[in-house]
């Protein structure tokens, strides 16, 4: 079974990340040592300005090359 990353917590309030099996429900916590359970955590989403564009890798290697491009034109390289 693949190991995956779950976000823990623990009745302190100590919050930690961990690969594991998704059959774990319940590890031990890496700062107190009491029992810490998984929770559900919110996706980091990064979007582009404000017109939700998202951006992806082929979209930014075409403006690299776009930019390098004019900078070789300009330079005479």
């Amino acid at each position: 079974m693949p190991r995956r990353l779950f976000e823990f917590t623990c009745v302190k309030g100590h919050t930690s990340e961990k690969y594991i099996d998704e059959s774990e429900r319940v590890i031990t916590c890496p700062h107190c040592g009491n029992d810490a359970s998984r929770i559900i955590s919110t996706p980091v989403i990064s979007l582009e300005g404000i017109t939700g564009h998202f951006p992806g890798a082929a979209a930014k290697w075409e403006q690299r090359r776009e930019s390098h491009i004019k900078w070789e034109r300009k330079t005479g390289r």
